[in-house]
């Protein structure tokens, strides 16, 4: 027992060593419409709360992710008037912390598998500490991957020691007849029904953190029928809800994130051959972990045009082949490859979803298929216990673990994160676009503009780089070239808020109110949370002498965000011309107190 204990604090530990710096790292790539920038965020309400249990929110139905993230952004607690002011710190901790209960999840399978705690150990440590795991610890988005993983887990965990507990129940009854288990037979099945209830709970969690948990079942089914041998119609009875609540949220995926929203959906014939180039590319990075980045630029578009699609398949095929072949020798490697496979499934090809437009690979998401190398690692030192074999297993984990705190430097800021995928994937647009961005940060505007222009002469139809070229554009003064790509950016995406906003600010700009009125409308109608949008609807109806309309939306601007002093300074001057001066001067007082928080914050600074 004191064994185990060491085992456990030495698996925490060495995690956090190896990912502690991440605590210290920015927000990054999409951390900005997820959080920092996210209405329904800042500030926490419990309607806002609601909202994202109601609906899909960013393309996504993930409301147990974004009930995290509230959480946090309440621990984060706000920094400069009408800015967000949330704090990264809080974020990356809780997903080192998340990671570092997925590495004990893995240990505890393990134990059951392989009955090594010291095997069991090593696996843990692979899953902890392999480069793959970067990105969804490192990245405050990847909380999404990091919470459905310790979920889904705990879920398989759970439904392993539901399964042994049936199973001596059953092997009980065979041997001794009914009348003789009178001992187990309260005790067993209330133990096994407790299990299946938590394995049931953590897998509906793990399904209201990301979809992609509708792969669990299915894993199960593998470890359920391949490992511990119990019959077809014992898996299927124990699995038959869970396979039907998966099916159900494959529709709701299905309607969040729609073909048309991607501009290339690959043919059907095509889909096997694109998920198993996606198969030997995870294989190859699992055991070369070198070059990782955020995009590696395997759009189906991309690799249905390279011979290598019509060849890599066989890559993953010829090990499952010989695998099966040694399935009696090693019962386990033929589960832990089915494991890793069965991981990466619904973001394989098979069914488009969203990122691919970019790339149908990425390191996050590997999490979860990362249970699979665990267990075959844990299964060959368990049977193969020569000094040899345990020495060269310690010397490869500590080379990942280096590897993997080299790694996590990469991930400190965006430029240098993007900066270096550009030395990976020199023509990744996300990468051009991303660092455009974090140059437009620092005032390097000329700098980021030839970002954003190397984002658009690689990949024309893409929208978000046009929106940031033609804002960028738009703050040098260059007006007429801003609108002609904001516009484009609507050709590519209508429902595109942030491109309507935008196209209305430079419209206003050039005197087209009534056309600026226009796309400020669209984007407050697409997204009705979007503050700015509300607030220069309102500035541009104002102008026109529609003060009800104005001061309505200047309302919900406050509404959405309580500190935006300007927003209170406006609504009082549109109350002052309504003769409501009372109430007038109640918005220019507060005005005046933001302010003057805002101006002591940033002296502290």
């Amino acid at each position: 027992m004191l064994r185990c204990w060491l085992i456990v604090l030495a698996l925490v530990v060495v995690t956090a060593v190896v990912f502690g710096e991440a605590r210290n790292h920015q927000f990054l790539w999409d951390d900005d419409t997820n959080i920092t920038e996210n209405a329904y965020l800042n500030p926490v309400t419990l309607p806002k709360l609601l909202h994202f249990w109601q609906r899909p929110y960013a393309r996504l139905y993930v409301p147990l992710t974004y009930t995290v993230w509230s959480g946090l952004a309440l621990v984060s607690g706000p920094g400069a008037p009408q800015e967000t002011g949330l704090k990264p710190r809080p974020f990356h901790i809780a997903n080192l912390i998340l990671h570092m209960l997925s590495v004990l999840m893995v240990f505890a399978i393990l134990r059951l598998l392989v009955a090594n705690d010291l095997a069991s150990c090593a696996g843990a440590m692979l899953f902890a500490l392999h480069p793959v795991q970067v990105e969804p610890v490192a990245w405050v988005t990847g909380l999404k991957d990091v919470l459905y993983g310790l979920l889904s887990l705990t879920a398989i965990w759970q439904y392993l020691l539901y399964a042994q507990s049936a199973t001596l129940v059953d092997s009980l009854s065979r041997e001794h007849g009914p009348a003789s288990t009178n001992a187990n037979k309260v005790i067993q099945p209330r133990r096994a029904a407790c299990h299946y209830a938590l394995a049931s709970l953590a897998f509906m969690l793990a399904l209201l953190a990301k979809p992609t948990a509708v792969c669990v079942p299915l894993m199960v089914w593998v470890l359920d029928r391949w490992v511990l041998g119990r019959s077809l119609r014992q898996v299927g009875v124990s699995l038959a809800g869970w396979f039907t609540a998966a099916v159900v949220f494959i529709i709701i995926t299905r309607f969040a994130q729609p073909d048309v929203a991607t501009k290339f959906v690959t043919p059907l014939w095509a889909r096997p051959l694109v998920a198993g180039d996606g198969l030997a590319f995870y294989l190859y990075k699992l055991a070369f972990p070198f070059w990782l980045a955020p995009d590696y630029g395997r759009s189906p578009a991309r690799v249905l045009g390279q011979t290598w699609i019509y060849f890599t398949w066989m890559v993953p095929v010829g090990l499952g082949v010989v695998f099966w072949l040694w399935r009696k020798r090693w019962p386990l490697l033929l589960a832990s490859l089915g494991v890793f496979i069965v991981g990466v499934l619904p973001v394989s090809g098979l069914i488009p979803f969203d990122f691919q437009r970019v790339s149908t690979v990425a390191d996050r998401y590997l999490y979860l298929s990362m249970l699979g190398p665990a267990m075959a690692a844990a299964s060959v030192l368990a049977r193969q216990r020569r000094i040899f074999v345990a020495v060269s297993f310690a010397l490869v984990l500590g080379l990942l673990g280096v590897a993997s705190a080299s790694q996590t430097q990469y991930w400190r800021d965006a430029t240098t994160l993007f900066g270096y995928t550009l030395t990976v994937n020199s023509k990744s647009p996300l990468a051009h676009n991303n660092l455009g961005n974090a140059l437009v940060l620092r005032g390097e505007l000329e700098a980021a503009i030839g970002h954003y222009r190397q984002a658009l002469a690689t990949d024309p139809a893409y929208a978000l780089g046009h929106n940031n070229l033609g804002n960028a554009l738009f703050a040098r003064g260059e007006l007429d070239e801003a609108v002609d790509h904001l516009r484009q950016a609507l050709q590519l995406n209508p429902a595109y808020a942030k491109a309507h906003y935008n196209l209305g600010i430079a419209l206003a700009r050039r005197g087209e109110l009534e056309e600026a009125i226009d796309h400020f409308r669209q984007a407050v109608q697409i997204d009705p949370a979007y503050a700015k949008a509300h607030y220069n609807l309102g500035i541009a109806l104002a102008r026109r002498g529609e003060l009800e309309e104005a001061i309505d939306h200047f309302r919900q601007t406050l509404h959405l965000q309580p500190q935006f002093a300007e927003a209170h300074e406006s609504l009082g001057r549109a109350l002052a011309q309504q003769g409501k001066r009372d109430e007038a001067v109640k918005h220019y007082e507060e005005a005046l107190r933001i302010m003057k928080s805002r101006r002591e914050f940033s002296a502290t600074r």
